[in-house]
């Protein structure tokens, strides 16, 4: 059969290549464009992407049967791609209703996509072809190759001059894979990937519309159902683990029916699926959990330098598109030794690998200095490692999907193994909130200028409490924004801007509890201090609760009231200097004091263009529940919007929340991931004999 590939392995390679970076592209700015643009929480905004992610790997199981019985995979594939641009170029419009249904073009065309153009490639190669895996490995470089250029690029541009331009430039990627597509149909063979029967195809159904044309209406049916469950993404909770299990448990039912050979070639591919979830389950997190914990605790500066979390996105491609030719030749050179490792063999190293990845993180972490940061060098091991882990996994996977499922089933099957990945998106979101420092979030103030914009910018904003159905308002807060190329971090001219009374009798006394749980995940990490004496009544500290009981005044002092001032100050227990100082303000006798009190006019903010303000409130102003009277909670609205900028409220974390406690949360959650995964590659080493046997048995 020779050693060179099929040549339309290469036009493939680099169809998949653009729709990728396409994919990618949208991908990179996906978060960012949700919480900065839309201003969604960060709870909304990975709701929505999970469901997007798990979306995008659930479509294909629809689109494979489609192409399969109906379609073709080169129609399907058209199809697919046209669908996706339609996409990516409706997200160019800020607008929710483009937004949602953008996304869901996006992923009803991957779904006529990806599991077609995997199909098409293995039929580039006969039965017994030892080129098989090899050529799956160049084609998996071609998605990363696209998956690697995309941040750099759509992800760049989208940030610095405008959402629009980075989803337009997405758009135009996945234009120019469908013109290579077009242009090289010539280098597939006559066969593949042409409708199974084309005159079925072209039969009207009713009203003069064929069963083509039915399909192409029914896409676009589709689109507004997709974009309404997105919008509604936890309706997937309950819904997707049942579709996908259901999915599965067809096919069982249909193996039964089938010989011996392919029943059993059904059985590998149905077991390997299981296993790949807990794979795609642990990697997805360089997506979420990774990322994070690479925002929080990896020290990312060179030379003075800080790089942006979102370039650590493109280490993986770049480590695949390095090792993805190495793998190739090493597949084929140990096939012709017959020394290469059999799939379930493959699969067993890919998630012990992974798992090691974790180990990884584990032993940076268990290094990290005091300021809780870990070396870079821990971060790119743990992406190599997890890198060469996926090149034993994803490429054969898709190789041994081609290769044992049965001919007419192949786009079907294809579709089955990526619904298990969904799968794997949706419990990757489940194992990402063990990481979640949701808990440690609060209301702050977001801020954002349009891409481009210097200059002055302002907003205007007020505390309320509402006090025996009675609200009660501040004087409005003016913050005066510079927003400059010139400037290169957030500049708050000072902190306190709004402040609360408690109001006590002479002689009556509060608890009050002073640690938060957002100040101190495990509850020892931290140690309250007070500071000073009372002027106006005594105080002792039980634990973390302060016991206050105010002196008993004379008439005239009571009459008019008087402020006593308590101040304490929360530090971190192993490194004293990451302090945060708070004062508890009581007003004893005189009128009960339940008005917030604006205590600046005005607050001088100095903004980086092109980055988002998300400055907690308990940083500018302190605000904890045993500031405010009879327990209740004190708010904040906009008086008045910035002109030049996207402002609001929302979840931020608590900046007292440091590296120093996040790196406890992140250690403890990827040990559990190392182990599993070790445990689950040694389980499949296991049973690898066995389905060894299975994919190659050939008695009926």
């Amino acid at each position: 059969m020779g050693n060179k590939h099929p040549k339309g392995l290469y036009s493939l390679f680099f169809t998949e290549m653009w729709e990728r970076f396409s994919y990618y592209g949208m991908r990179a700015l996906l978060i960012l464009y949700m919480t900065r643009q839309m201003l969604y929480g960060d709870t909304t905004a990975y709701g929505i992407y999970a469901a997007y992610t798990a979306l995008v790997y659930a479509t294909p199981f629809i689109g494979g049967i489609i192409a399969d019985q109906i379609l073709g995979y080169r129609k399907a594939i058209f199809l697919g791609g046209t669908l996706m641009a339609i996409g990516m170029f409706a997200m160019t419009v800020e607008n929710q209703v483009f937004f949602f249904s953008g996304m869901a073009f996006i992923i009803i065309g991957n779904g006529f996509f990806k599991p077609n153009i995997s199909s098409m490639v293995g039929k580039l190669y006969q039965p017994g072809d030892n080129r098989r895996d090899g050529g799956f490995t160049i084609f998996y470089m071609g998605i990363n190759l696209g998956a690697f250029f995309s941040p750099l690029t759509c992800g760049l541009i989208g940030e610095l001059y405008g959402w629009h331009y980075g989803f337009g430039l997405a758009g135009i990627g996945m234009v120019a894979g469908l013109i290579n597509f077009r242009l090289s149909r010539n280098n597939f063979g006559a066969d593949n990937g042409t409708p199974p029967n084309p005159e079925l195809l072209r039969r009207n159904i009713f009203a003069g519309i064929s069963r083509e044309t039915l399909i192409y209406i029914g896409t676009f049916i589709a689109v507004p159902l997709i974009a309404l469950m997105l919008r509604n993404f936890h309706l997937l909770d309950s819904f997707l683990p049942a579709f996908i299990a259901l999915v599965f448990l067809a096919l069982i039912i249909m193996s039964l029916r089938m010989t011996k050979i392919e029943r059993e070639r059904i059985w590998v591919i149905i077991v390997l699926a299981f296993f790949s979830i807990t794979f795609w389950a642990f990697f997805e997190q360089a997506g979420s959990s990774i990322t994070l914990f690479t925002d929080y605790n990896v020290n990312r500066e060179i030379f003075g330098i800080t790089i942006p979390t979102s370039t650590f996105q493109s280490v993986n491609p770049l480590f695949i598109i390095l090792l993805a030719p190495i793998f190739s030749t090493l597949w084929v050179a140990l096939a012709r030794r017959n020394r290469e490792p059999n799939t379930p063999v493959k699969f067993s190293l890919g998630l012990i690998i992974l798992g090691l990845g974790f180990g990884a993180f584990v032993l940076g972490a268990s290094m990290a200095g005091q300021d809780g940061k870990v070396s870079m060098l821990f971060l790119i091991l743990g992406y190599m490692l997890h890198t060469t882990g996926e090149l034993c996994i994803s490429p054969v996977g898709l190789s041994m999907v081609t290769r044992l499922a049965p001919a007419k089933l192949v786009s079907m099957i294809m579709g089955a193994w990526f619904l298990s990945i969904a799968m794997a998106q949706f419990l990757g979101g489940t194992i990402a909130k063990f990481t979640s420092t949701e808990r440690f979030m609060e209301t702050g103030i977001k801020y954002e200028a349009v891409a481009g914009f210097e200059g002055l910018d302002r907003l205007k904003l007020r505390a309320f409490y509402v006090h025996e159905n009675d609200t009660l308002y501040s004087e409005p807060l003016e913050l005066k924004l510079e927003v400059s190329n010139a400037v290169t971090n957030i500049e708050f001219s000072h902190d306190t801007i709004f402040r609360m009374h408690r109001a006590l009798k002479p002689g009556e006394e509060l608890k009050a509890g002073l640690r938060s749980d957002f100040l101190d995940p495990t509850g020892d990490l931290v140690t309250i201090d007070m500071m000073g004496d009372s002027e106006f009544g005594s105080f002792r500290m039980e634990g973390d609760t302060l016991h206050y009981k105010a002196d008993l005044l004379s008439d005239s002092l009571a009459l008019a009231g008087v402020i006593d001032t308590l101040s304490f100050r929360v530090f971190e227990t192993e490194k004293p200097d990451r302090v945060t100082f708070a004062e508890m303000i009581v007003t004893v006798g005189g009128p009960e004091k339940h008005t917030p009190v604006a205590i600046n006019s005005t607050m001088n903010v100095r903004v980086p263009a092109s980055t988002a303000i998300k400055k907690s409130v308990s940083t500018i102003n302190v605000l904890e529940n045993f500031y405010l009277p009879d327990g209740g909670d004190l708010q904040l609205e906009m008086v008045e919007t910035a002109k030049s900028g996207y402002s609001d409220f929302g979840n931020v974390m608590n900046p007292f929340v440091g590296p120093t406690k996040t790196i406890h949360i992140y250690s403890q959650v990827f040990y559990y991931l190392f182990i599993i995964a070790l445990i689950t590659g040694v389980i499949v080493l296991l049973i690898s004999p066995l389905l060894n046997k299975w994919q190659h048995s050939d008695k009926e």
